[in-house]
């Protein structure tokens, strides 16, 4: 009986052993995945604000460009009136 059990206590601490080196492991393996995840969860969140601010100047650009292009020709036909005007007093 006295060798049955040291067995088993020879057996369960081999055992613990082993589960605390695999543990260690999987703990790392655990860690390595979740900064991953993260990392990746960061870099994405980073790409999405800079889409989103790269969209915004592209639309605040083209409203600035499409009102200059507005006062141009406004410009233009007050100019074009004013040389007709012109022509018809001489």
């Amino acid at each position: 009986m006295k060798k049955l059990f040291a067995i088993l206590a020879i057996a369960g601490s081999l055992a613990a052993c082993n589960n605390s080196a695999d543990s260690t492991s999987e703990k790392k393996d655990s860690i390595d995945s979740v900064t991953s995840e993260r990392k990746d969860m960061v870099d994405s969140t980073t790409d999405a604000k800079k889409n989103m601010a790269d969209s915004t100047a592209d639309a605040t650009k083209n409203k600035m460009d499409s009102s200059a292009d507005a006062k141009k020709a406004t410009l233009n036909k007050v100019d074009s009136m004013n040389k007709e005007a012109s022509k018809h007093k001489h």
